[in-house]
């Protein structure tokens, strides 16, 4: 008798000695990420998914201060960096828009009022959708949790790589910020020419920078480093992900199997759900314009985050799509048929040629996973004023 017991005890204790240390989704199953920084996991499964680091990366050239944070900040709500000094960053990036603008296409300069109550200016539409700025920090993090924040992708199509590259190029736009004030070879001389004539600028400049600091680096590196601090990392996935097993309700658990299964991780990977790569989707073209969006050149856009889409409708570089409803219904509709007359079908990706079907249950459980994304905790604090004296952020009033 006690021959036998003892036999299925040994056999008990080997098989539980075989079990796995990962649930399949990066998670230990004592409740710890399989991964460093707070618990991001190193992704070493076949799902690709996994927590938010707990903190930003900077660049060995711009550590982050809270000087510079503040600086950038005032920078990013002055419309004293346009050339026709109506339009801030914050224009179109306004937090009470998820930092993005809530319109498919971003009104700039001559524009009057916020988001959808924007009235078109005399530059017309900006060509793309606002992306937002929260979680920029973690732009190109790789499955395993790495960030190079001097090498990390930034826009639609990438062609800027890290922030302080991005934070000066919509200055030079003549849709988005330049206006008719000055030449574009210009725009950069013109802009710190002000700013040294303001002496609220003068003291956060010296305070971030040291003496005599006001240059177009500095701005960008003030730019950036605020931006690098609109953190939303601390999502109901980020908290299943680091060990709390309630985090996540059972169709959110439904709709991360489904959304893994169906493939759509093929491309939404990693801590950003973004594989930061460029993919063709032949997304018809936004009939405001005039002229069909290419791209880079091919019709190709970046891989977006997932994060916090609750506060940041339309969707798609276009925003082309007003619901989460609608951007599915997409990629289960048009797997091999480009609803873009300037895309052949046959150049379509080929991980969105090969997406399972969905029915409207699994749909409904992919929504409420998406819904576990979102974080509400970034900051959303505006300034009363800036030291230019316009109003922030812009004519949005």
């Amino acid at each position: 008798m006690w021959q036998r017991i003892s036999c299925l005890l040994l056999v008990l204790m080997m098989f539980g000695a075989c079990q796995p240390d990962d649930d399949g989704f990066g998670r230990d199953r004592d409740g710890r990420g399989n991964g460093n920084n707070g618990g991001n996991g190193n992704n070493n499964n076949n799902n690709n998914l996994s927590a938010l680091p707990l903190n930003a990366t900077d660049p060995a050239d711009n550590p982050s201060t809270p000087q510079k944070i503040e600086l950038g900040k005032m920078l990013f709500w002055d419309p004293v960096l346009s050339g026709e000094q109506d339009v801030a960053c914050a224009t179109c990036h306004h937090p009470n828009r998820g930092y993005a603008d809530g319109i498919d296409l971003s009104i700039g300069v001559g524009g009057v009022g916020l988001a959808e109550n924007r009235t078109l200016g005399h530059t017309g539409f900006v060509s793309r959708n606002a992306p937002t700025i929260i979680n920029t920090a973690f732009n190109g993090i790789n499955q395993n949790g790495n960030v190079n924040p001097d090498n990390a992708e930034m826009f639609w199509d990438n062609r800027a790589s890290g922030l302080e590259e991005q934070a000066l190029m919509p200055l030079h736009s003549f849709t988005e910020m330049r206006g008719n004030a000055f030449p574009e070879n210009q725009t950069l001389p013109t802009i710190v020419a002000r700013l040294q004539n303001i002496d609220g600028y003068q003291t956060l400049f010296n305070q971030a920078f040291g003496s005599n600091s006001i240059s177009a680096e500095n701005v960008a590196k003030a730019l950036a480093a605020f931006e690098r601090s609109i953190l939303a990392n601390n999502s109901p996935f980020d908290q299943y992900m680091r060990g709390n097993d309630n985090a996540l309700t059972q169709q959110q658990l439904r709709g991360m199997n489904e959304f893994v299964d169906v493939g759509c991780n093929n491309c939404h990977n990693g801590p950003m759900f973004s594989d930061y790569e460029l993919h063709v989707l032949g997304v018809r073209e936004n009939n405001k314009l005039d002229e069909p969006d290419e791209g880079d050149g091919d019709f190709a856009f970046r891989t977006p985050t997932l994060r916090n889409l609750a506060f940041t409708a339309p969707y798609m570089h276009n925003g082309e799509f007003n619901t989460l409803e609608r951007v599915l219904d997409f990629y289960d509709d048009n797997h091999d048929e480009a609803q873009n007359n300037n895309v052949n079908d046959n150049d379509l990706d080929d991980d969105l040629q090969d997406l399972d079907n969905l029915n409207r249950d699994e749909m409904d459980d992919i929504i409420a996973f998406l819904e576990s994304l979102n974080d509400p905790t970034f900051d959303r604090s505006i300034p009363s004023s800036v030291p230019s004296g316009l109003p922030p952020g812009g004519r949005i009033e």
